[in-house]
Formats: structure tokens, sequence, C-alpha cells
């Protein structure tokens, strides 16, 4: 495993209220070799846990209604201390609906995680934190991933089918048999209310 040694080093943070599902994950991480587990079944001592000593990642479980995990990630997130506010979330779903993922990536979860986990799946969300290059600013007070710098679009980097208009002050528009795309020469950063999983998850 390329990143077996970096995630034997994690030390990861359970949040479940569920006993067998938070022995099950626990079991499973543990079997990754990670030198720290830590369980917790509650939403408020895992919180005083946090500040003290910020995991490598939290697994969260995400209920249906999301209020659970939502309630940790808004204390974390406005922590006045930024390794405390930037400690990665990971929440653990069976319901991953766009409406859904929209409330936790709002509330800013580092990404997400299907439940019943799959050891494959967790070995690539925990490999995802670790490659995780993303920034995060404060605005309001509280901690939000930004855009990627690889979301910056290259010309290098376009499909080969893609074409780059440059506009002057009367562009003559001709038929094409392919499809023809406009790039402006710069990309404004998505509104936070507009977020989309695909511009948040992105490397």
């Amino acid at each position: 495993m390329e990143y077996g040694t970096r995630i034997r080093r994690m030390d990861v943070m359970l949040i479940d209220a569920n006993k067998v599902s938070r022995g099950n994950l626990g079991a499973l991480v543990r079997d990754f070799g990670c030198y720290s587990v830590r369980p917790f079944e509650d939403s408020e001592t895992p919180i005083v846990s946090i500040i003290n000593k910020p995991p490598s990642v939290v697994l969260c479980h995400w209920d249906s209604d999301g209020e659970f995990a939502t309630k940790i990630l808004n204390v974390i997130r406005r922590h006045s201390v930024e390794a405390v506010a930037k400690t990665p979330f990971i929440l653990v779903t069976n319901n991953k609906s766009r409406q859904m993922m929209s409330i936790g990536l709002k509330a800013g979860a580092t990404h997400f995680l299907d439940d019943p986990v799959v050891p494959a799946d967790l070995v690539k969300k925990l490999t995802f934190v670790l490659c995780d290059k993303r920034q995060m600013l404060r605005h309001a007070g509280k901690m939000i991933y930004v855009a990627a710098p690889a979301r910056q679009i290259k010309k290098s980097k376009l499909k080969p089918n893609v074409k780059i208009m440059e506009f002057t002050s009367k562009p003559k528009v001709k038929p094409k048999p392919d499809p023809v795309i406009a790039i402006a020469p710069t990309i404004a950063p998505l509104p936070e209310t507009d977020a989309d999983e695909d511009d948040i998850l992105e490397l």
C-alpha cells in the first residue's frame, strides 16, 4: 500500500452513537494499523478531545437529519485555533442524496464514506485526507474549504477536441461539426452557498 506507512501513523477519532457500528469501524481502522483510535458515542466529549489534541481525521456518523455531526462541525470549524478548526471530517452515511451531501459540505465535511464501510473505500478516503491540498479560509468566523489550485483550467490540460475562442469586439460565429467551448481568462471562485460536491472534493 503506497500510503500504508502514513496511514499507520494516523490518529483516528470515531464518533457514532451506535455501539455495534462504532465497534466494527474501530476494528477495521485498527486492522489498518493506525497507532491511535479514539471512539466516542456522544457529541460533547469528542469536541473536548479534538480541542485538546486534534486527530489526523474524524470519522463521524451522519444520521438521517445530519444534526448529530452538524453540531460537532459547527463548534470545531469556528474554533479560534486553526489546527482545531481545520480537523478533517469524513461523514459516514448510508444516505448520500444530493440534499444531504449539500448540508454536510456546507457544515464543513471533508468527504463522505458509504455505510456499511468497505475496507477499500476507507483506505481511499484516508488517502484522500493525506493528499488533500485544498486551502481552508475563514468566512464569517467559520473555516471553509476553497477550490483547489488544480481547478484552474489550463490549455495544456484541455482535451484535444476542445477549442478556445478568443473574442474580438465583433466575434464571428461559424458552424462547427464539434462543439466549441468558450473559456474566460479567469474563473471566479464559487460562492459558498452554491458549492457543488465536485468543486469541494477535488484535489
